[in-house]
């Protein structure tokens, strides 16, 4: 197998998605979900399998009539690279001035705020005695 890589275009998520809801599906049963929304034609769901299988991002088994298809990686190992790739071009690296960019763009419900400051207490470190 191929080096995964988690980074994953527009059209890779939408692939990813449909087989992170429901492992594994065949050719067929990804066309049929992906043809109707955003209207890709079989040959189209083909060649995206065929890349995500070189990136290592899918993998298949051999199933019957059809190849079953798995993702090789976790949503979160994908958004996690989708996020530090959007850091670094956008931010230079910089998480402060990220956060500092949404908190001045988006009102934040109080639902939020306190899911905000449970992750910076998480990150916190006790001083030494």
């Amino acid at each position: 197998m191929e080096k995964k890589s988690n980074r994953l275009n527009q059209s890779e998520w939408m692939v990813m998605e449909k087989l992170w809801e429901r492992s594994p599906q065949t050719t067929t049963q990804l066309y049929h979900s992906l043809h109707e929304n955003p209207g890709w034609s079989k040959s189209t769901v083909n060649t995206l399998l065929a890349r995500m299988l070189e990136k290592g991002s899918i993998y298949y088994k051999e199933g019957g009539r059809a190849r079953q298809y798995y993702p090789n990686i976790e949503s979160e190992e994908a958004a996690v690279a989708e996020t530090e790739s959007l850091l670094d071009r956008v931010y230079k690296g910089s998480v402060s001035l990220m956060m500092s960019t949404l908190v001045k763009r988006k009102e934040f419900t109080r639902k939020e705020i306190e899911a905000l400051y449970d992750v910076l207490e998480e990150l916190e470190v006790e001083p030494d005695d």
